[in-house]
C-alpha cells in the first residue's frame, strides 16, 4: 500500500507539471500583442495613426504639413481684394496650420479664405465634392462648375469648383484644400466666382513654401 500511495503522489506532481507548461498560468511567457510587448518572440509593428484613412490613404503623399495663411498673408490678400472690390477691408487672422483662416470684411462685403494642410485634405476635398454632388441632384445652384487655371492641371478642371449657392470655390494642389467664400453687395455670382478665383491663385502662392 505504501508504493500504491508514493505512485499516486508521483503523478499528481507530474499533471501539474503539465498544466503549468501548457500555460495554463497568469505568468505566462507567451507572446502578447499589447504595446511595447513581444510576438511570437519578435517585437510587435504598430502602424502610426495616421496611416489608418478613412479610404487608406498614404502619410507619405498625404501627410500634414506647416502650409498656413500667415498674418502678413491676409494683409496681402486684404490689399488685393480692396484694389479689386474698390472697397477697404478689416483683416481678421488666424494663421494656425492646419486649419488657418483669414477673414475680409468691409461695407457690404465679406470674404472668408480658408487653408486646410492637414492629413489627407485631398482626400477630404475630393469626399465633398462627391457629397455635394450627390446632395444636389435637383438643385443645379448647389452643384460644383469646375473652374480652370486655379487647383491642380487634372482633367476637367476637377481641383477647383465654384458651387453657386454658397459663393464658395473650393481648389486643390498637392495636400492643400483652399476654399474662398466671397459675398460684394450689387455683384453678380460670374464676378464674385472670378474674384475667388484671383484670390485662391494668390493664396497658393502666398501658401507654396509652407
Amino acid at each position: 500500500m505504501r508504493w500504491v500511495r508514493t505512485a499516486g503522489c508521483c503523478v499528481g506532481l507530474l499533471a501539474c507539471l503539465v498544466t503549468a507548461g501548457c500555460g495554463g498560468g497568469s505568468s505566462s511567457t507567451a507572446g502578447t500583442t499589447s504595446a511595447g510587448s513581444t510576438t511570437g518572440g519578435r517585437e510587435a509593428i504598430h502602424e502610426p495613426v495616421e496611416s489608418r484613412g478613412i479610404k487608406g490613404e498614404d502619410p507619405t503623399t498625404e501627410a500634414a504639413t506647416r502650409a498656413h495663411i500667415s498674418t502678413g498673408g491676409c494683409k496681402s490678400l486684404a490689399s488685393l481684394a480692396e484694389e479689386r472690390l474698390g472697397t477697404k477691408l478689416t483683416v481678421h487672422s488666424d494663421p494656425s496650420p492646419p486649419l488657418s483662416h483669414c477673414h475680409l470684411t468691409g461695407h457690404g462685403a465679406s470674404v472668408a479664405i480658408y487653408l486646410d494642410s492637414g492629413f489627407a485634405a485631398h482626400q477630404r476635398y475630393t469626399n465633398r465634392i462627391e457629397e455635394t454632388v450627390q446632395f444636389n441632384t435637383e438643385n443645379p445652384a448647389g452643384l460644383p462648375q469646375p473652374v480652370p487655371h486655379v487647383g491642380e492641371k487634372v482633367a476637367y478642371n476637377a481641383d477647383a469648383n465654384w458651387i453657386p449657392a454658397l459663393r464658395s470655390l473650393l481648389a486643390l494642389r498637392g495636400n492643400r484644400w483652399l476654399t474662398v467664400t466671397i459675398s460684394v453687395a450689387g455683384h453678380p455670382n460670374r464676378e464674385l466666382r472670378d474674384e475667388a478665383a484671383v484670390l485662391a491663385r494668390a493664396g497658393f502662392k502666398l501658401t507654396a513654401s509652407g
